[in-house]
């Protein structure tokens, strides 16, 4: 395959993947609202996490694992991309980049540049050539959707005070108040196209530290107070054959929860309170096995599936071992 610099020959992901993913909070905010900072909430009453809420899980995870990301702090500061770019000229002993290159050498740094894309911002550098990279916004070989909570969701305020010894041993005392859900599963779906893979060189290689981070991510999110009921539950990758020029585009259609013991959902606050039923989407993939090289997988033992589950041909990613 030809990648963006014709000197160089990178294998970039071999053909289409779909991911769905699901994980849950308990007494947290998933996602707060700008304005309020309140759990988001659609019209109709259904709560959503943003793609760039999850982006940011993934990139933190990968961050904290030594792999340099491109959208983040550095030191407590905003990215700096003409600085990057600089640092990188100099462990090169070069003294500018242009165009293209510019592009390449971010594409080789940072492996969220290569799943997420970037509108790749730049400003000049005094006594330096001009920054022009080529093109100006890259297209991410991965895509989310808004993820949702698959069921009726309660929004609940938590107020408490805290309070604090002085030197002087004086009691001084902070009030906590902030908005969190009962309980929520949320889901998210996500593709990955191997032709926009072409241009952001991701591999094979960076789609399965994708998988991991995904999964990880979201457990080692949790040392913040909003996020520390946060459990990933359940990650499908459906890997297609090469050349197939197929997606299903929208798996949260094939996933629902069925309560146990008539419990209404708002009241839900763990697994236990449900069974998942993704019946329809073991369906759906059936019918197009033929298109289907292999489907991995990784899901919490706290799950319990309604019908069919989990089959015996899917892979298991192993994310837990």
């Amino acid at each position: 395959m030809t990648s963006m610099n014709p000197e160089k020959d990178v294998k970039t992901l071999t053909s289409r993947r779909e991911i769905l993913f699901l994980y849950d909070i308990r007494m947290g905010n998933p996602n707060g609202d700008p304005d309020e900072n309140r759990p988001r909430v659609l019209p109709d009453g259904t709560f959503y996490v943003t793609d760039v809420r999850l982006k940011r899980f993934v990139r933190d995870f990968v961050n904290s694992q030594g792999k340099d990301i491109l959208v983040g702090n550095v030191e407590g500061r905003v990215s700096n991309l003409t600085g990057r770019v600089s640092d990188h000229l100099r462990k090169s002993r070069k003294a500018e980049a242009n165009g293209r290159e510019l592009v390449d050498i971010l594409l080789e740094s940072f492996i969220d540049a290569r799943w997420f894309g970037s509108s790749l911002a730049f400003k000049e550098d005094k006594g330096s050539a001009k920054l022009e990279p080529e093109p100006k916004t890259l297209t991410g070989a991965v895509q989310f959707n808004m993820g949702e909570v698959l069921h009726r969701a309660e929004e609940i305020r938590i107020q408490g005070t805290s309070l604090f010894a002085s030197a002087e041993d004086k009691r001084a005392g902070t009030f906590t108040d902030f908005a969190a859900l009962r309980y929520g599963l949320i889901a998210f779906n996500g593709v990955a196209n191997e032709h926009s893979a072409k241009l952001s060189r991701m591999s094979d290689e960076d789609y399965d530290t994708l998988l991991e981070a995904l999964w990880k991510g979201i457990r080692s999110a949790g040392n913040t107070r909003s996020k520390v009921g946060q459990v990933p539950r359940l990650l499908v990758s459906i890997e297609y054959k090469p050349t197939v020029e197929y997606q299903f585009g929208n798996l949260l259609e094939y996933v629902k929860l069925r309560a146990r013991d008539g419990k209404p959902e708002e009241q839900w606050s763990s697994p236990e309170d449900y069974v998942l039923d993704i019946d329809r989407l073991v369906a759906r993939l059936d019918l197009r096995k033929d298109k289907i090289e292999k489907i991995r997988f990784d899901v919490s033992p706290d799950i319990e599936f309604s019908d069919k589950g989990i089959l015996s041909s899917w892979e298991s990613l192993g994310l837990d071992d």
